[in-house]
């Protein structure tokens, strides 16, 4: 009885750590530089962690909203701050970023279009928002674009 009664006050211990730590505020990787009905553009404060992990902390904190579908290739953005893509009009949200290379990786090139925001030319992402590493000083832009 009295392990019983040991193991149950370390596991409501335990469990009252994990629960105290989920109010904390969660501290922005990265900050939102611009914003309107269909660019959002992302700025990498910190090296760490993927887009799609920048994302749900921007949208933890409020400065950024988005929707999409997680599947075998990752986060689908279907909607950032209120617009969705529509398919109707062969509408999607392209991700392109200034982030060309790091290490052996290339993460974006000119072939898949380029996006300028501010003098900084982004290129098209060869990776979506769950395989783009977030790195300091970099952007990243969401765009809606068309495709034919």
């Amino acid at each position: 009885m009295r392990k019983i009664m040991r193991l149950a006050a370390v596991f409501a211990a335990v469990f009252a750590i994990a629960a105290a730590g989920c109010g904390e505020k969660r501290e922005a990787v990265a900050e939102v530089v611009y914003t309107d009905e269909t660019t959002a553009v992302i700025k990498a404060l910190a090296d760490g962690g993927s887009l799609e992990d920048a994302m749900n902390t921007l949208k933890d904190i409020g400065e950024l909203d988005f929707t999409g579908d997680s599947g075998g290739y990752g986060l689908f953005i279907k909607s950032v701050n209120g617009r969705f893509a529509d398919d109707k009009e062969n509408e999607f949200w392209a991700i392109f970023t200034s982030l060309e290379e790091q290490g052996e990786m290339v993460y974006s090139d000119d072939e898949n279009g380029t996006y300028n925001y501010d003098g900084h030319i982004c290129g098209g992402a060869l990776y979506g928002a769950s395989g783009l590493p977030m790195a300091e000083g970099e952007y990243y832009v969401l765009s809606l674009e068309k495709y034919q």
